[in-house]
């Protein structure tokens, strides 16, 4: 068996491809760096601000040389970016005959009931992620959303439905599926792999972590070990975050944020925080990095001119640890985080 990931962002990569690393730490590159040889590898192409006709083009590009008997499309659990666009583009180019869908991260919050995707009861389009530039939905009804932005064919399984069984077998279609628990995501994915050829998979982190328990790649949550010195750097401006660092009472821990005047240009703020942050990591003792956001995640990567980070697990929800392998040959631990996730004091307790 051989596992593909393809992400719109690096966040997005590391937290899924980490979900795998039971057996052996799991590659993750950026496109167009070629993928890792291996059972499982992520890689991210780097698409989730891109118009959908280039997203869709970057995903065939990352996918067409690549041979894999099961593709993860990892998307965004609030539907950002031009998702009918890339599944649209990765089907074409594997040929896969029909794909199931389902963003719920129930350990999080994110349900999908009713075609209607909710975080923490709150239907997404009435969240502080609405406001979001790349969320692109016109309301919480996802099916209807979704139809809305491709020509492809749209069924939805309804929560009842997928309990008993009973999913569309529509040939060249793109199945919504509900889900409230993991329990749900994982009778998705025991439907998708009965099926011959296996469908595209698309989901957050939540169905990613039902395929791994299918796949028995899914590990114990990775460890971090206590009294390193941290270094974060928050490139994302998300309440969440804000608040997960005003929790920090660590003395030893060093904090990169943007300026107080963010420009509109997020790409060069978030070049700024990696020029920053490898200055301290340069010069001063850091033993791991944690970085927020995926275009900080990315700009880091590309600061240190890196091969590739070998994710060796995910100590929580959204979290991915792993080794950063510089393009001097050097290694830097990596903790990865999407900016919306966590409770208050998350880095308090990791760093505890």
């Amino acid at each position: 068996m051989t596992l593909t990931i393809l992400a719109d962002d690096l966040t997005g990569a590391c937290d899924a491809g980490a979900l795998f690393a039971r057996r052996a730490p799991v590659p993750a590159t950026v496109h167009p760096q070629p993928r890792v040889p291996g059972d499982v590898a992520a890689i991210d192409t780097e698409s989730r601000a891109l118009p959908a006709d280039e997203a869709r083009a970057c995903v065939i590009a990352a996918a067409r040389s690549i041979r894999s008997n099961l593709w993860f499309k990892k998307i965004d659990s609030t539907l950002r970016g031009a998702i009918m666009a890339e599944v649209d583009g990765l089907m074409r180019q594997v040929s896969a005959s029909r794909a199931l869908l389902c963003p719920a991260l129930p350990s999080q919050g994110r349900t999908l009931v009713g075609g209607i995707l909710r975080i923490d009861q709150i239907p997404v389009d009435e969240t502080v992620l609405a406001r979001d530039p790349s969320f692109a939905l016109e309301s919480s009804d996802i099916v209807t959303a979704l139809r809305a932005t491709t020509v492809r064919r749209i069924e939805w399984c309804a929560l009842e439905n997928l309990r008993r069984g009973r999913l569309p077998d529509a040939e060249g279609a793109i199945v919504i599926c509900d889900a409230e628990s993991d329990a749900d995501l994982d009778l998705i994915v025991t439907a998708g792999l009965e099926g011959r050829p296996a469908p595209v998979l698309v989901g957050s982190a939540g169905l990613a972590g039902a395929l791994a328990r299918r796949l028995e790649l899914a590990g114990a949550p990775a460890r971090i070990p206590p009294g390193l010195r941290w270094l974060i750097v928050a490139g994302s401006l998300h309440p969440a975050t804000a608040a997960q660092l005003a929790a920090v009472g660590d003395r030893r821990t060093r904090i990169v944020t943007p300026p107080a005047a963010v420009t509109a240009d997020r790409q060069a703020v978030a070049a700024e925080l990696a020029r920053r942050a490898r200055k301290i990591i340069e010069t001063e003792a850091v033993d791991l990095v944690a970085v927020t956001g995926g275009e900080t995640a990315v700009a880091l990567y590309r600061e240190f001119d890196a091969e590739r980070i070998d994710l060796l697990g995910a100590p929580g929800p959204g979290l991915a640890l792993g080794r950063l392998r510089r393009g001097d040959g050097l290694e830097l631990l990596l903790l990865t985080k999407a900016g919306a996730f966590g409770a208050p004091d998350l880095f308090a307790r990791l760093i505890a």
